[in-house]
C-alpha cells in the first residue's frame, strides 16, 4: 500500500503518531497553543522529535472527539490544521493524515497533499463526495454514532461490525474509490461499550475484513482503565499490551501517543518473530 511518497507492507505493522492541534484533546490537548493561537514552531520542533522516535505516519487533528467534546467549526478547524499541515509537507518527508469527519475539511486538506483521511465519521454523505475519484488513501473507522459514548453494556458483535463495514465499503466500490487505498478502523471507543472494545480486541485476528489493512486505535484509552483502573497518564503498559496483539494479528497500524516506547517495543518483537 502506498501512502504519500513510502510504501507499507501491509503484514508489517507501523506506528501512526497522533499530533493534537486542539487545546482540549483527553491526553494531551493545549501543549500547542499559545495566547489561543498554535505554535508553529512547537509543532515542527514535535514532529522532529516523533521521527526521530520512529514514527512512520504523522495524524494531525484539529477537533476534539474525546467523550464529550464540543464541536468545532470547519472554518476553525480548518484554521488549525493548514498551517501545520503546510509546513509540515514543506519540511519532512512523512506521510501526513489528517483525523477529520468534515467532507469539507477533507476535500480542503486534500489540496494541501495531505496523504491520507483518518474519518471516524464513518463515511457520512458529505465526505463520500469528497473522496470520491481522488487520489487519496482513506481509513473508514467504524462508529455507529459520533456522540454515544456508551460505557455500560455491550452493544454490538464482531457479525454487525463486520456487516455494517461491508455495506460502507460496498458504497464507496459503488462510487469508484480506489480500494488499494482503503484501510479500516473498528473504532475502539466509539459508540461502543468499553466491554465492546475489550471483544473486539479479543477478536483482533477477525479485523481484516475483506482483506483490508487495518487501524487499531486504542493508546491510552478507557478500555485500558476498564481493565487496569489507571488514570490516563498511567495506560503506557496497557497499549504496549494491544499493541502487541496488533503485531501478532496482522494489524497494519498502531495509532499512539508514545512513538518512542511502541517503536522500540515493535523493533524487539520483530527480532524475536
Amino acid at each position: 500500500m502506498r501512502i504519500g511518497n513510502k510504501e507499507f507492507d501491509v503484514n508489517k505493522t507501523y506506528i501512526m503518531a497522533i499530533l493534537n492541534l486542539t487545546p482540549d484533546s483527553f491526553f494531551d490537548g493545549g501543549r500547542f497553543f499559545s495566547n489561543k493561537t498554535i505554535n508553529i514552531d512547537k509543532v515542527l520542533y514535535t514532529v522532529e522529535k516523533l521521527i526521530d522516535d520512529g514514527a512512520d505516519i504523522l495524524d494531525i487533528g484539529g477537533e476534539s472527539t474525546r467523550p464529550g467534546f464540543a464541536p468545532v467549526s470547519v472554518g476553525e478547524e480548518l484554521d488549525r490544521i493548514i498551517p501545520s499541515l503546510v509546513e509540515i509537507k514543506k519540511r519532512f518527508d512523512i506521510p501526513v493524515s489528517v483525523d477529520t469527519y468534515k467532507g469539507d475539511v477533507a476535500r480542503q486538506v486534500i489540496k494541501e497533499k495531505a496523504d491520507l483521511i483518518n474519518d471516524i465519521g464513518f463515511l457520512s454523505d458529505a465526505m463520500l463526495k469528497a473522496i470520491s475519484n481522488k487520489d487519496i488513501c482513506y481509513c473508514l473507522m467504524h462508529n455507529r454514532n459520533l456522540n454515544s459514548f456508551n460505557r455500560d453494556d455491550e452493544t454490538i458483535s464482531m457479525e454487525e461490525l463486520y456487516n455494517e463495514f461491508h455495506n460502507k465499503i460496498i458504497l464507496l466500490e459503488e462510487y469508484g474509490f480506489d480500494k488499494s487505498n482503503l484501510i479500516i478502523d473498528p473504532g475502539l471507543g466509539f459508540g461502543k461499550s468499553n466491554r465492546d472494545d475489550i471483544m473486539i480486541l479479543r477478536n483482533m485476528s477477525k479485523l481484516r475484513i475483506h482483506d483490508y489493512p487495518v487501524l487499531i486505535g486504542a493508546s491510552n484509552k478507557s478500555c485500558i482503565d476498564y481493565v487496569s483502573h489507571l488514570d490516563k497518564d498511567d495506560r503506557l503498559e496497557g497499549t504496549l499490551a494491544i499493541t502487541a496483539k496488533a503485531f501478532y494479528n496482522n494489524v497494519s497500524f498502531v495509532r499512539v501517543h508514545n512513538v518512542r516506547s511502541n517503536r522500540l517495543f515493535l523493533d524487539m518483537l520483530q527480532a524475536m518473530k
